[in-house]
């Protein structure tokens, strides 16, 4: 297994930037939540380390939240009884990844009421951060709500009175103080601007150092990611890591060398990152899309390529990963390439995508069984749309195949059942 020369700060920024997607108009909720963390640190006088580590924990205290109609509920509500569940999601998908585990406790709190969790066996910091990033966040679903409603701008004195309200019992009063005395002049409210954020945080990772990050703790983060994706839609559950297990049967069938087995990995399971911007109303729709949805649909590869671009040293990736639904034909999208325009690794994850879907569950059909997605992918190679090799190197595994792409599917189902 390699190592990858990485700034940490440009994968979390990406990664934030397709949690962000979720909002789907806006765009920017971590980022604002980032910056007005780390302003009132900043204000407070705490230790550089503390503001860094508020940074990172503000853009990615949402990584518990997929869905747009979760999103929508968080953003609407002041204290949605269902803010505490996507708190514990995040906890679990960042336990399990070890560069991101120092977030854990907050992200798992930070909906708690301060009533509650002051006398929680917590480290201090842990309570005061987790508390920081609730108050913050709350202003900025406050701020969206008005805005929407066609509000313009308003006074920091308008914010501050909304917080004082809260006090003691939601939030530490220590900390509504800060905010009111960090939020009290015109520059920190017009820094959350869109390009105004856009440019502090690009600064911030572009002075970000490089690192070298291991292949298994960098397989780990596409994981989490993999797993945010999926989870959008019970129809795309556990599609990432499906396609994933099949990309890899296919990779050490062919014998890829180290690192391009690595990224054909890397790129299966971030593959659909871009989906985290489309309503999930459009995933779970049971019949025809209209022009709208087939364009919205058809951007996420786009998508999907600007955020992992933003990777120094991820450029490949980002490259097979965009190409998932390029065809041979030329007819695919979102840049209809051609032919040697498509390289074999992202022939590659096209064959183990479009096979996986096949045999998953989908809003306008039953998982095929093996026979007939191997009918139908038989179908596409006559028509141009995937390569015959690798099509015929699947099919001379299809039960192995078979069973890594619904595996996941199996599980999800029979929990689902046991409910």
């Amino acid at each position: 297994m390699g190592s990858y020369n990485l700034c940490l700060r440009e994968v979390i920024l990406a990664l934030s930037s397709a949690l962000d997607y979720v909002g789907i108009e806006d765009i920017s909720h971590g980022k604002r939540v980032a910056f007005m963390a780390a302003e009132c640190a900043r204000c407070a006088g705490w230790p550089q380390h503390e503001i860094e580590h508020l940074l990172v924990l503000g853009l990615l205290h949402d990584c518990g939240v997929s869905s747009s109609h979760v999103h929508q509920h968080l953003v609407e509500e002041w204290d949605w009884e269902g803010s505490l569940e996507h708190a514990n999601r995040g906890a679990e998908l960042l336990a399990a990844t070890r560069l991101l585990q120092p977030y854990v406790e907050e992200v798992r709190y930070h909906h708690m009421h301060w009533q509650q969790l002051r006398d929680m066996e917590l480290p201090e910091l842990t309570r005061r951060h987790a508390n920081l990033i609730y108050l913050v966040d709350r202003v900025d679903a406050l701020r969206a709500q008005h805005q929407s409603a066609g509000g313009g701008l308003v006074g920091a004195s308008h914010w501050g009175a909304l917080i004082s309200r809260h006090s003691e019992i939601e939030f530490d009063p220590a900390l509504c103080q800060l905010f009111i005395r960090t939020s009290g002049n015109e520059a920190f409210w017009m820094q959350q601007d869109e390009e105004a954020l856009d440019d502090y945080f690009s600064s911030w990772a572009h002075y970000g150092e490089s690192m070298a990050v291991e292949y298994e703790s960098l397989l780990e983060l596409a994981f989490m990611f993999a797993n945010i994706v999926d989870s959008k839609s019970e129809f795309t559950y556990r599609h990432s890591l499906g396609v994933k297990a099949v990309a890899a049967l296919l990779a050490d069938t062919l014998h890829l060398p180290p690192s391009e087995r690595e990224a054909v990995v890397l790129a299966a399971l971030l593959h659909d990152l871009g989906k985290l911007r489309v309503e999930d109303a459009v995933l779970e729709k049971t019949g025809p899309f209209d022009a709208q949805e087939r364009l919205l649909m058809h951007r996420h590869c786009f998508d999907t390529w600007q955020l992992l671009k933003r990777i120094s040293g991820f450029e490949e990736i980002a490259r097979i990963a965009a190409m998932h639904h390029e065809t041979l034909d030329g007819q695919g999208y979102p840049r209809g390439l051609s032919g040697a325009e498509v390289p074999r690794t992202a022939r590659l994850i096209a064959v183990a995508d479009v096979f996986q879907a096949l045999v998953q569950n989908r809003p306008y059909r039953q998982p095929m069984p093996l026979p007939q997605a191997i009918e139908v992918m038989t179908q596409l190679v006559a028509r141009g749309k995937l390569d015959p090799e690798l099509v015929g190197l699947l099919f001379l595994h299809a039960d192995e195949a078979y069973q890594l792409a619904r595996q996941h599917e199996v599980v999800h189902r029979e929990s689902a059942d046991k409910k």
